[in-house]
């Protein structure tokens, strides 16, 4: 599946990035989640960009860049997100983050701080204590994906995370791209969680929007509810019907709600 709009290129000391960039104005950058990348902003980039200037990157391991050697964990990721703002010489941004692109958004939030004007979290992918056995499909996905069941993993992962039987009413562009990425389950399954912290979080007072799937399954609502009563200056809306694939289910409501946090 090829992105509607051109991919860029960008060398820097800090590491080589793919991203679009569209429109003008405020400018907002976009972060996948788990399987994911640039492309999983298809129905986002065309209508935002009208209104802000969108930078959509992959995040590095995910498609187009394959055996790169850097660190794979959220707190990279966020360090990879500051400089590519630097490099392309954006002072601060607006920061939108999905499933675990939120914990990377998150954590740009508490490390580079001056860096984000703003944070919209949808369905944020933060793990708790207590939550530790719901991470168990993470392993039993990658166990299929290393016996050669690719689909079969990559179903396991889908449906937990989005609800039973997700993965067939996937189109196909969809399944491309999370097959594109696979093999980021190898490095998402050894990368030091991204724990909920309530003391660190409740000093964030930049503003939030929490998004959330009416249908998304645990843990998601239980975290933003969690987030919303922790963060200073949060608010959530909850997107109905649709599940942890928000944007792509109800992409003009998505869309709208981004929109209003921004105006």
């Amino acid at each position: 599946m090829t992105p509607s709009s051109p991919i860029k290129t960008l060398h820097t000391e800090n590491g080589c990035f793919h991203y679009q960039d569209e429109g003008s104005g405020q400018p907002l950058l976009l972060i996948h989640g788990s399987l994911c990348d640039l492309r999983y902003w298809r129905w986002q980039l065309p209508e935002l960009a009208r209104h802000f200037r969108v930078l959509a990157p992959s995040l590095p391991h995910y498609w187009p860049q394959e055996n790169i050697q850097t660190e794979f964990s959220v707190y990279q990721h966020a360090c990879d997100m500051h400089h590519l703002l630097d490099a392309l010489n954006i002072e601060s941004a607006h920061v939108l983050g999905h499933s675990r692109g939120g914990s990377v958004a998150l954590q740009m939030a508490l490390e580079h701080g001056s860096k984000v004007r703003s944070l919209i979290l949808a369905d944020p992918g933060i793990r708790t204590r207590q939550q530790e056995s719901h991470a168990n499909f993470k392993h039993e996905a990658l166990l299929a994906i290393q016996e050669g069941n690719i689909d079969e993993g990559l179903a396991l992962f889908i449906d937990a995370v989005s609800g039973v039987n997700t993965w067939k009413r996937m189109v196909r562009w969809f399944r491309q791209m999370v097959r594109d990425n696979a093999s980021t389950l190898v490095l998402q399954q050894s990368e030091p969680p991204f724990y909920f912290d309530e003391a660190t979080f409740s000093n964030l007072t930049l503003p939030v929007t929490l998004l959330g799937g009416s249908d998304s399954p645990q843990p998601f609502p239980d975290i933003i509810s969690r987030l919303e009563n922790v963060l200073p200056n949060a608010q959530s809306h909850f997107i109905s019907p649709a599940s942890h694939g928000m944007n792509l289910a109800l992409p003009h409501e998505f869309n709208r709600l981004v929109i209003d946090h921004l105006k």
